[in-house]
């Protein structure tokens, strides 16, 4: 299938990190959405493949189904990829790798398959490719659906993957928090005020923060992941109800229908028309309500414009907070709309135009809230201003201690947190941390295959130092040992833990036993250069250590680690203390099943694993 494709060619060089590819990619329309890969690669040399020079392909809203086709070239070492198709929207995704010899390696996925059939799990469709030094495979895409498609094809490597998912974590996490403060802050208003514009104020922030939760993806992945029907069919039903609640919180906000019926006449029918869109979705193709939604959603921000213009010439005052919350809005929206109809490209700005828009919009409109309120009262209760003010003052205050109870309790729950990992007497983590943590760093280090160390350290002759000089002593020489682990173990990512009485633990992440054994020989050097005095006497201390190492695999548990370690320690004891035992044939691991065609046997019990031979 390979052979007389002639698309454009990926080169992963030592300069790759991350990349569009669109640009590198030829798209094939097929109209019958029924071709399969053999029939498409049958094609490569048509003249019916485009080049659309474009990093991020937007087609807008087609029927038919699209097949994307490239060239990938390794020439580094590294064979670990991501491709990943940065549209959480399309209803199905396919991608296939072409290797010479007719190998090929198919992902399936998009919204309308259950969230656990992706590769990785994320909002977007990634999934791993695995090319070998110098290897040349064909690239065939597959994308289909009922909405807007889009194909932000781009392959990155692992680790260019994560710090691009930690950016869009933490721009959504602070846009998501922004929304439900947002939120709550105008339904502590709704409650105390008991205002019925606040009411469809706050349906309207719900629905609204909805509906990003779900064009953004996030709602399939955490709300319904195993309801791609339901996730399909969200994102008109919420915008449907987010348009229906804007309409109807803008009429009441600017009382059109005291001070200008027919335009509330108008809006009504729009009102209607978002509210219409919700059962259609049930009834009628995906394709037809989301593109009246759209339309509308389009349509509402403009009217409203003209609408709040028009009121502002008639001298309605609380019409201007309002015209410039839906300035901003309508310009998130246009670009909103425009790249899902295809009229404009995919950026950063298309991207987070609506969250952007949004953020400006309920900020202003929540000053254009309390402004309405402030001439309400002017005009309607100018002999209650007393109460008035108390009741504002009131509302500050509850809002002020609403804020001062929840920092508190933000900082004594980090407080409660961080005690309950610490141990009192040394300072350092106790195994509560470790019950907590370890399993993650231990997941870690399976994922990305490096090695994990682990430092059993156990105080010599501990029991003469309590016998002799009484316990309190024994906790002096405790804190002097725990001071000089924690000195030694700095590097971030490196934990310290009290184990229990006299025994220490020391976690090195990404740490061969090299690495762990220079640690380990600078603590048993440190402890054994201290000068502590009890009293008049000086008490000579010294801790015997043990050292394992390993790069974990699926079927060896950490407990496995600790054990190694823990007979290691025990024979670091037999041999005299005050030493540090690095055998790695301590580490007993259960029988690895070996891929078919590795060449990798089994791991018998007692025999080294190549990592702690490391």
């Amino acid at each position: 299938m390979a052979a007389g494709a002639f698309a454009g060619t990926i080169t992963l060089d030592e300069r790759f990190s991350s990349e569009a590819i669109g640009r590198h990619l030829r798209v094939l329309e097929d109209s019958s959405g029924r071709m399969n890969l053999q029939e498409v690669a049958a094609t490569t040399q048509s003249s019916r493949w485009e080049d659309r020079h474009s990093e991020n392909l937007n087609f807008g809203y087609s029927k038919s189904a699209l097949w994307l086709h490239g060239e990938l070239l390794n020439r580094v070492t590294q064979t670990e990829w991501l491709l990943g198709m940065r549209y959480p929207l399309l209803d199905f995704v396919d991608i296939y790798v072409v290797w010479p010899d007719g190998r090929i390696q198919h992902h399936a996925s998009g919204d309308r398959r259950p969230f656990n059939t992706r590769d990785i799990d994320d909002r977007n469709f990634y999934f791993k490719l695995r090319l070998q030094p110098g290897e040349r495979v064909q690239l065939f895409a597959r994308i289909a659906g009922q909405g807007s498609l889009q194909a932000p094809l781009e392959i990155s490597t692992p680790r260019a993957y994560a710090q691009q998912s930690r950016q869009e974590q933490l721009l959504l996490g602070i846009y998501s928090g922004a929304l439900l403060a947002m939120l709550l802050y105008n339904l502590l208003l709704c409650i105390s005020l008991r205002d019925k514009t606040y009411v469809h104020y706050v349906i309207y922030i719900g629905t609204f923060g909805m509906t990003q939760l779900t064009l953004s993806g996030l709602a399939f992945e955490h709300l319904w992941p195993r309801h791609p029907d339901w996730g399909n069919e969200a994102a008109p039903v919420f915008m449907g109800l987010t348009g229906w609640s804007l309409v109807l919180f803008s009429r009441q906000f600017l009382s059109l229908n005291q001070h200008w019926p027919r335009a509330d006449f108008a809006m009504r029918m729009l009102q209607w028309l978002f509210l219409a869109a919700v059962p259609e979705t049930y009834v009628l193709p995906y394709a037809v309500p989301i593109k009246i939604v759209t339309l509308a959603t389009i349509v509402t921000p403009i009217l409203l414009l003209i609408i709040t213009v028009a009121l502002l010439r008639k001298g309605v005052r609380q019409a201007s907070y309002f015209l410039a919350a839906f300035t901003v809005l309508l310009l998130g929206v246009l670009l909103t709309a425009l790249h899902m109809f295809g009229v404009v490209q995919r950026n950063f700005l298309t991207e987070y135009s609506m969250q952007i828009g949004s953020m400006l919009e309920f900020t202003l409109l929540s000053f254009a809230l309390a402004h309405r309120v402030k001439l309400a009262r002017e005009e309607n209760e100018r002999l209650q201003r007393a109460h008035a003010a108390e009741l504002e003052a009131r509302v500050l205050a509850r809002t002020q201690e609403l804020d001062q109870a929840m920092a508190e309790l933000t900082k004594a729950n980090e407080r409660l947190h961080a005690l309950t990992e610490q141990d009192a007497l040394t300072g350092l983590k106790n195994r509560m941390f470790l019950t907590e943590r370890m399993p993650e760093m231990w997941r870690q280090a399976q994922r990305w295959h490096t090695p994990i160390s682990v430092l059993m350290i156990d105080v010599d002759h501990f029991k003469q130092v309590n016998d002799r000089h009484g316990h309190l002593a024994g906790d002096e020489a405790l804190k002097q040992v725990a001071h000089v682990i924690a000195h030694t173990v700095q590097r971030p990512g490196d934990h310290a833990v009290r184990y229990g009485g006299e025994e220490f633990l020391v976690i090195l992440p990404q740490t061969h036993t090299v690495g762990a054994a220079h640690i380990a020989e600078t603590i048993r050097l440190g402890v054994q250069s201290l000068d502590f005095r009890w009293g008049d006497q000086q008490i000579p201390l010294t801790v015997s250590i043990g050292l394992a190492s390993v790069v974990p695999t699926i079927d060896l548990p950490p407990q496995a680690l600790f054990d190694a370690a823990d007979r290691l320690l025990y024979r670091a004891k037999q041999e005299g203390r005050n030493r540090c035992a690095l055998i790695p044939e301590a580490l007993a691991t259960l029988p690895r099943k070996a891929k078919p065609g590795s060449g990798d046997k089994p791991l018998k019990p007692g025999q080294p694993s190549p990592a702690s031979s490391e």
